[in-house]
């Protein structure tokens, strides 16, 4: 829209806008939010603090409005709303399915510490299984009604069910504590499990890791108590499971997605017609179900390691050394995937892992905490050194990382030969 008006040249251009946008019609919410400017033929805008004519406009100068682009930062009247915007960019707010989340979180802990303070009480007339047992009832059909809600979460609950169910049997089965009673106990949380999948839909991977946890159970005892052998040994084998497991996870998932390839007949000139590639949203599905699965594999793995340390750094040095292999090699396994969470899981467990073989080293001889003091430190300035190198190192380092996870990984079945004794 064209307009020839006469506009005073000795105003702020500021004052001239707002009667000169409502003549043209351009007053509306996006110019309000962003604002009008006046701009020359050239498309040079104008100064707003200053007069046409201090900026050096003639009588007959054609001028454009124009309004602010859409993606400039928006102008407030009011300073309320200017916070308000920012912080809900720069901040995700707080949603009913976030307070949903928290409850089944804080239900979960609730119960574990309920479970596990039972587990200090003598089984006295059957009350502590009884209790253990109603409360792992509750869960499971909490697990029902929390899935038929469509309410995320509901794995927690199920892994919550199976803890209390080893409990259950735990306390209220006779024998030794590292035998038949571990043996039973590790069999129920596993069948609580397994009670618990069909209500979790696409949330049945996950379930994986407490399995392999019920499993990693089983296994100890049985060894200890069928084959015979010491703990320590037991230990070894089974830490040695762990850590091949935790490494072979993502390339077993990654082969567990089945991938349809077709070719086409006419290769020349071929064109894909529309509607292709249906199996689009059942693929990423599966694929985000089998990183659940990876994901919670590699924690378990790491709480069964973690479980295994103290054990392990007692029997002598080559347990501390398996550990400490088995840590290092979890995390420079991490260098392989992408997801921000499984990078986290492998390298948050193999710290934790590290750090409480540190502590039981410490523990068992007080005279090499200064040892560990220095190994401690040096391994911290070293990470830190190497996260700052410029881009030209990295190469070097990538291929000094792939020789040390090769051996830590090739290392891992002699060290365990080692503790048992077979070497």
């Amino acid at each position: 829209m064209a307009l020839d008006v006469t506009l005073p040249s000795g105003r702020p251009v500021v004052e001239i806008l707002p009667v000169l946008a409502e003549r043209l019609g351009g007053l509306g919410p996006d110019a309000s939010a962003y604002g009008l400017r006046l701009t020359r033929g050239t498309g040079a805008p104008l100064d707003q603090s200053l007069s046409l004519e201090g900026q050096e406009v003639l009588p007959g100068a054609v001028l454009t409005l124009n309004r602010r682009r859409m993606d400039a930062e928006p102008r407030y009247d009011d300073l309320v709303e200017a916070v308000a915007d920012a912080v809900s960019e720069q901040q995700t707010a707080w949603q009913p399915r976030d307070a949903v989340s928290m409850s089944i979180g804080a239900t979960c802990l609730l119960f574990l510490a309920g479970g596990f303070m039972l587990m200090q009480l003598s089984p006295v007339d059957w009350f502590v299984p009884v209790c253990a047992g109603v409360a792992t009832a509750i869960l499971c059909l909490a697990v029902y009604a929390i899935s038929q809600a469509g309410v995320a979460g509901a794995w927690a609950v199920a892994a919550t069910a199976g803890v209390l169910a080893g409990i259950t049997i735990y306390t209220g089965a006779q024998g030794s504590p590292l035998g038949w009673r571990l043996v039973l106990a590790g069999g129920g949380a596993a069948a609580a499990l397994c009670v618990c999948i069909p209500a979790l839909g696409r949330g049945r991977p996950i379930i994986a890791g407490p399995l392999l946890v019920c499993l990693a159970l089983v296994g100890t005892a049985c060894g200890s108590v069928l084959l015979g052998y010491s703990l320590p040994n037991v230990m070894a084998v089974v830490c040695a499971l762990a850590a091949a497991v935790s490494l072979l996870a993502p390339w077993v998932s990654l082969a567990s997605v089945p991938v349809a390839i077709t070719l086409p007949d006419q290769p020349v000139g071929y064109r894909r017609e529309d509607g292709g590639y249906r199996d689009h949203p059942s693929l990423t599905a599966r694929v985000m179900s089998m990183h659940g699965l990876v994901l919670s594999v590699r924690v378990a793995c790491s709480v069964i390691v973690l479980a295994c340390t103290p054990i392990l750094a007692g029997s002598g040095a080559a347990g501390v050394v398996l550990v400490a292999v088995v840590a290092v090699a979890g995390m420079l396994g991490t260098r392989a995937v992408r997801s921000q969470a499984d990078v986290a899981a492998g390298v948050v467990g193999g710290m934790l892992i590290l750090a409480v073989l540190a502590l039981v080293v410490t523990a068992l001889h007080p005279e090499l905490i200064m040892i560990v003091v220095v190994i401690a430190g040096v391994m911290g300035l070293t990470i830190l050194v190497l996260n700052v190198l410029g881009p030209s190192y990295r190469p070097r380092l990538a291929r000094a990382a792939d020789v040390l996870e090769i051996i830590a990984i090739a290392s891992i079945g002699p060290l365990a030969a080692l503790v048992m004794g077979v070497l």
